[in-house]
């Protein structure tokens, strides 16, 4: 009777889950890189690899399915590249 009980209560989530869109997660990392490109020139080699692995972790979490909005990540890495850093 449990079986049962929690193979309907399964398939109820399953069901109302939304029908979303699937993200390419692939063409967002892509314009990052782009962008990161035309001022890689002005931004130190450490901190060119620290956005290049956040880029990455972006990246595997949008592939795995576990983040939606990868977009967003990717505008706050954009705005990390234009403010200025504050490690000394």
């Amino acid at each position: 009777m449990k079986h049962a009980m929690l193979g309907a209560l399964g398939l109820g989530f399953l069901a109302a889950a939304p029908n979303s869109p699937p993200i390419d997660c692939g063409n967002s990392y892509a314009a990052f890189h782009q962008r990161l490109s035309y001022l890689a020139e002005n931004i130190s080699g450490e901190r060119l690899a620290t956005l290049h692995q956040t880029s990455l972790r972006i990246f595997d979490a949008c592939d795995a399915g576990h983040l939606r909005d990868v977009q967003a990540r990717f505008v706050e890495l954009v705005m990390r590249l234009t403010t200025p850093s504050t490690a000394n």
